[in-house]
This record gives structure tokens, C-alpha cells and sequence, in this order.
């Protein structure tokens, strides 16, 4: 990716120090046109429209402090090239952060992502903003946390990362509130594994949160239980082939289920509870590059989920998306794709079924 430099003299010192700044980001928007239809009804209305595919843009520099000391630091945002949709709006929403890198590795204190939305989402190849188009089902557990992390350097491709977000930056600094709604603290740690060698990958995401979910149990009291993400990714690219794997396993945190997704029983901050639940699910993508064009297609599969222990029927989904890119450089692609989505509403409620096409444009700086 091209990045403009910006060169700052620092003329204070007898020998000029000097600290760089780089600007950079992506714009990548596309139009949208879907249709979802609930088994027993008839289809329901055509929605389409210009959907914003995460466009940011951002400014990062560096300081040699001598001695292999280096300080860093990144401000990042997101640019809404559509509608916000509700989300994160204002300045340094995404990673953002000030940091210290050695050799040894970098420790950095801000806003910053989880393993799953830094060095993962490799399976999801895709780029959207309906939900039909992509694996975001299978990736809504990428976050960032405000809190402080470690980076490992590489050693024979192997690397790792620790992040964590302390109480009172998960609840907004309000604990007297979490602390009268009895909902407990909600620290949250994350770790990073991975791995890469002449094109072969592998990957593996942890986070758990305190405090993430309420159980009710038979006698209809509640009991508080902690959550937990695993994510496994793997796969290979390299000589124009693109293969990734993805497995996931999630407990006592956001679900794909949509009788859950959206659930909560009580907010302090970021300090969301939900239903306890557990669910799994798998995604494949498979591609090839011929030339300058790159088709592929991806398949998910989430199986029916568990809440407060029980399985619940018809709480499963299936999701198959195809379609190419097309590079007109090394910074300037096209995609254009179409996706369908199956997913349960719960026993006896049927299923919804979404179709979806998309074509956009996405070019970084």
C-alpha cells in the first residue's frame, strides 16, 4: 500500500532528529441491492443502497529514541461514505494509540484490537456492508478494547500478542453503576497466536470477558458467568491460490443467533450482559488469481445454539457468497459479488432467507 511522508525537522538539537508521519487510509464504498423472505410469507420489500465498506483514514509516526528505543504512536478513523448506521462516530474510533517498540517487541496503550480484527478475518475475503455479501456472522467477534498490549517480534514466523482492558475502561469509568446493578466487573484479556511460512498460515484468537453473561437457572435465580471467544484460521496463499479455514467458538458473548443478537439484560458502558449461550460454527473460502482477476467463494455454516444450557431447534445458519475482484492496480480494486443467506429463527418460527448482490470500488493511499 502507497503511503504519503510527511518529514518533520526537529532543528532544536545540534543534529536534526527527525520524526515521520504517515498519512494513509482506504475508501471503498458499493451499491447494494437485497431481498429477505420468512418461510410461510411472501418476500419482502427490495432494499438497496450505497453501502460504506469500512472506510478510515489515519496518521501514524515514530520517533528513534536511540538504543533500539523507538516511540509510536497511530490515530485512526472511520469516514462514513453511507449511512452511519448507529455507528461509532467521532474522531480516533478505531485503533488509536501510543506506544514504545524494541526489539524485544512493542507495548502500546490505547484503543486497540483484539487478535480477531488485527491479524485474523482471513477467511473473510470480501468486501461489504450487507451482512449476505460476507462472513461478518462469523466475524462479529472482532473488537477493540481501550486498554494496553504487548506485540512479540517474529521468530522463524512465529509470533504472539497480549491485550487487556482494565474494569473501569470497559464500563465507562462509572463503577459506583455497575456496581449497584450488581452486574460485576468486566475486564477483558486477549491473546494472539501466529504463524506463517512460504504461504502456509495459521492463526488462533482468545478473549475472555468477566462478567458477560447471566444464566437463569430453574429455580429463577441468576447467576453472572464469564464469556469466551476461540478462533481458529488457517489456510494458504500463495502461487495465485487462495485457500482459508476458519473455526469458532463462542460462550456467554455475542451471538449469530438472531433471537440473541441483539439481547441484553443490562449495559454499564461497554459492559454489555447477555443470555448465557454457547454456539459454533466453520467458513471456508477458496479462490484463485488469473491475472489481474481474482474469483472466489466462500461457505459458513453455524450450528444450532445452546442458551442457558439447552439447545434450541432451528437456531442454526448457512451462507454461501460468490463473486471476483478485479485489480486495476496495486491500489485501485473492483468487486462485485452475490450472497445467500439462510438463517433459523428458533423452534416453530421458520427461517429467513436473504439474496443479495453487490458491486463496489476500493482504493487505498
Amino acid at each position: 500500500m502507497k503511503k504519503t511522508l510527511i518529514a518533520l525537522a526537529l532543528t532544536t538539537l545540534p543534529v536534526a532528529a527527525m520524526a515521520e508521519v504517515v498519512l494513509y487510509g482506504q475508501m471503498k464504498a458499493g451499491y447494494e441491492v437485497s431481498s429477505t423472505k420468512t418461510s410461510g410469507e411472501t418476500r419482502g420489500p427490495y432494499q438497496n443502497g450505497i453501502g460504506d465498506y469500512g472506510s478510515r483514514i489515519g496518521f501514524k509516526g515514530s520517533e528513534d529514541l536511540g538504543n533500539g528505543l523507538k516511540a509510536i504512536w497511530q490515530v485512526e478513523s472511520r469516514i462514513h461514505l453511507g449511512n452511519s448506521n448507529g455507528g461509532s462516530d467521532g474522531w480516533a474510533n478505531r485503533d488509536s494509540f501510543l506506544g514504545l517498540e524494541t526489539k524485544y517487541g512493542t507495548v502500546r496503550a490505547g484503543r486497540i484490537s483484539n487478535q480477531m480484527n488485527a491479524n485474523m478475518d482471513i477467511v473473510d475475503a470480501w468486501e461489504y456492508n450487507n451482512e449476505a455479501l460476507g462472513l461478518g456472522k462469523f466475524t462479529r467477534t472482532d473488537a477493540r478494547y481501550v486498554g494496553i498490549a504487548y506485540d512479540s517480534p517474529e521468530w522463524a514466523g512465529f509470533s504472539f500478542n497480549l491485550l487487556y482492558s482494565p474494569r473501569d475502561n470497559v464500563n465507562g469509568g462509572d463503577r459506583p453503576a455497575e456496581y449497584e446493578a450488581g452486574i460485576g466487573t468486566g475486564e477483558k484479556y486477549s491473546l494472539g497466536l501466529n504463524y506463517q511460512n512460504s504461504g502456509w498460515f495459521a492463526k488462533y484468537g482468545f478473549d475472555y470477558l468477566k462478567n458477560s453473561a447471566v444464566k437463569v437457572d430453574d429455580d429463577l435465580t441468576t447467576d453472572l458467568k464469564d464469556g469466551q471467544v476461540h478462533r481458529v484460521e488457517g489456510g494458504y496463499d500463495a502461487n495465485n491460490w487462495f485457500v482459508g479455514v476458519g473455526y469458532q467458538y463462542t460462550k456467554n458473548t455475542t451471538s449469530y443467533y438472531r433471537g440473541l443478537k441483539e439481547a441484553s439484560v443490562g449495559s454499564i458502558g461497554d459492559h454489555n450482559l447477555t443470555l448465557d449461550n454457547q454456539g459454533q460454527e466453520a467458513a471456508l473460502t477458496v479462490g484463485y488469481h488469473f491475472g489481474n482477476i481474482f474469483p472466489k467463494i466462500s461457505y459458513a455454516h453455524g450450528w444450532d445454539v445452546k442458551i442457558n444450557g439447552d439447545k434450541q431447534k432451528n437456531t442454526k445458519y448457512d451462507q454461501v457468497v460468490l463473486g471476483a475482484d478485479y485489480d486495476f492496480s496495486k491500489r485501485t480494486t473492483a468487486n462485485v459479488q452475490a450472497g445467500w443467506l439462510r438463517e433459523g429463527n428458533g423452534e416453530g418460527l421458520g427461517k429467513d432467507k436473504t439474496t443479495a448482490v453487490g458491486v463496489g470500488l476500493k482504493h487505498t493511499f
